[in-house]
């Protein structure tokens, strides 16, 4: 089923509505995060979570076996981490993905999403690691006068905020429009080193070797 705008809207608020009586921190935050959504995002975002909705476009919660906390609480992050929601990557290894905040708070604006729910006093060192590359780039790219880092947790979900600071210009929200978000994933995306070469010269190494005569007799040389 693919969500009119107006669906779309109607859906929002009630899972907005869900979190307003969850106790649960940061509430603001997950609120914005949802409101954030497209439809394709959050068509996904409510398969990830097994959220069903009626033809009236009503939430349908089905707990499915072995049903966790999350099928009535959904946490957006658990999507992103599993390619369950759209998002603009910069860079992941085997503990957490890097993504550009959507609605960043200045230009560069990127988070360390862990790939498990996990709280913030456990965040993995790949996590970490990874945010030391995400900001060496955007230092070379982008060349700010600061950049911040900070903790913090949405909906149980442990993050790391990737602020760059530049001179006279104040920290605050915007929402950038697709061009500008993929214009920005182009610039700061660290891409996989590719090993062709080495292995062309593996495959060069190995062809010459095979046309040694195995039987022939093996001459080596001698410099006095």
């Amino acid at each position: 089923m693919t969500l009119t705008p107006e669906q779309s809207e109607q859906i929002k608020e009630q899972l907005i509505a869900q979190i307003e009586k969850l106790p649960q921190e940061n509430k603001q935050e997950i609120k914005q995060h949802i409101l954030e959504l497209n439809e394709e995002q959050l068509e996904e975002f409510l398969k990830q979570n097994k959220i069903k909705i009626s033809e009236s476009g009503q939430l349908l919660q089905e707990p499915a076996k072995g049903t966790s906390k999350q099928t009535t609480n959904p946490c957006i992050f658990c999507a992103i981490a599993g390619n369950q929601v759209p998002s603009y990557k910069l860079a992941e290894n085997k503990k957490a993905v890097a993504i550009l905040e959507i609605n960043p708070l200045s230009r560069g604006h990127s988070m360390i999403v862990p790939l498990e729910h996990i709280k913030t006093e456990k965040l993995p060192k790949p996590a970490l690691s990874l945010a030391q590359k995400i900001i060496k780039i955007i230092k070379t790219k982008l060349k700010p006068e600061d950049i911040k880092m900070e903790t913090t947790s949405i909906q149980g979900h442990s993050l790391i905020n990737i602020i760059p600071i530049y001179k006279n210009e104040k920290l605050e929200k915007r929402q950038l429009n697709e061009s500008e978000l993929k214009q920005l994933q182009s610039k700061l995306e660290i891409k996989k080193r590719s090993s062709r070469k080495t292995d062309s010269k593996k495959q060069t190494k190995n062809k010459s070797q095979n046309l040694i005569d195995p039987h022939l007799p093996q001459i080596s040389f001698r410099i006095p």
